[in-house]
């Protein structure tokens, strides 16, 4: 699991690299079309609905909020002391957290995470309450995903008019508007939990899945950007990201003969929010760095991509060891609760 996340989170960096910004007809619509999906399904996975709904809201509020939250108003509040700007309209961006409201738009995906597994809760706790046999509950949520598509433009740069002022809607708060669709992951990824762990994936169940996806793009050349509100076939993008979540847990298990390869991924997929967090930056201002000490792009991108990596990782390990920092980025442990004493 760790592997495949892993695994996705090494796409996000490479996602937002030059070599993808270089190539919008052909790299990003692959990799978009499956990675955020991974990161919903695999949560689904480990995902317990029996847990009280306001437990676990505080718990991935936590997880996801509390550093999302951090980071961002900190950064604006320095970026705007130094820039002299005014800080209220960027303290109202953040807490607004759409993607077009932050500047850092990679983090879009924490706060609109926490509200899409809180759904989630919902959802899985009314199929167990109606007790829907599994392919009865597939079908829901197969409903869930079609009305998400249909509402997807409903509040994506649509003009509103707010005291006399003209606006353009940047979607709902979190992102609220596309809770539908990323949803419908998570609980996918929850509902055939079962049949994942039992399945561990192989070379051949690698290759046959490239293949799939390959011949599924060429045909429709479909993606999805839920950032950008874009979901292009319910059909087409909707098979294509179940195939690329599969090729990634098939790869995950490949990657598991190498134990250097496997205890690197691992690492890398056990620090995915840090990753998240300050790859940005840190790959952009790299790149134009090289670019202008003269490297080739191509070249000047490879470092960069090298540094998005490994810098947040070292960021990772400091905030490890520095309790302020660690407040804010890691989840406070989880008390178990003491057991009942034997009755005598």
């Amino acid at each position: 699991m760790d592997i495949a996340k892993g695994i996705g989170i090494l796409i996000i960096v490479y996602g937002h690299s030059w070599f993808v910004a270089t190539s919008l007809d052909l790299m990003y619509p692959i990799l978009a079309s499956f990675v955020l999906p991974l990161f919903f399904f695999l949560s689904g996975v480990f995902f317990k609905p029996e847990q009280p709904f306001v437990e676990m809201a505080v718990r991935k509020a936590d997880g996801l909020l509390k550093p999302f939250f951090f980071t961002m108003l900190v950064y604006v509040l320095i970026r705007d002391v130094l820039r002299g700007q005014a800080l209220l309209p960027d303290v109202g961006g953040v807490l607004y957290a759409s993607v077009d409201t932050i500047p850092w738009q990679a983090l879009w995906f924490l706060p609109h995470f926490w509200v899409a597994i809180l759904f989630s809760w919902l959802m899985l706790r009314l199929v167990q309450r109606l007790k829907l046999p599994l392919l009865v509950s597939c079908l829901l949520i197969g409903v869930q995903l079609l009305v998400g598509i249909w509402m997807l433009p409903w509040f994506w740069q649509v003009p509103v008019t707010v005291g006399g002022q003209n606006w353009t809607l940047p979607g709902l708060p979190f992102s609220l508007d596309v809770t539908l669709i990323s949803s419908t992951y998570f609980i996918y990824g929850y509902l055939l939990r079962d049949w994942l762990r039992k399945h561990e994936g192989s070379l051949m169940t690698l290759l046959i899945s490239v293949v799939l996806f390959t011949a599924v793009f060429i045909y429709s050349h479909d993606t999805m950007d839920l950032a950008q509100r874009r979901y292009d076939h319910w059909l087409w993008t909707s098979l294509l990201a179940v195939i690329g979540v599969y090729l990634c847990w098939a790869l995950a298990r490949v990657l598991m003969v190498s134990t250097w390869v496997t205890r690197a991924m691992t690492y890398i997929g056990q620090s995915t929010l840090i990753l998240l967090i300050f790859h940005g930056e840190i790959q952009h201002k790299t790149f134009d760095l090289m670019e202008r000490l003269g490297l080739h792009p191509f070249l000047a991108a490879c470092v960069g991509f090298v540094v998005g990596v490994a810098v947040p990782l070292l960021i990772g390990e400091v905030i490890k060891r520095v309790a302020f920092l660690r407040f804010f980025y890691f989840p406070f442990p989880v008390r178990k609760k003491a057991p009942e004493q034997a009755k005598v």
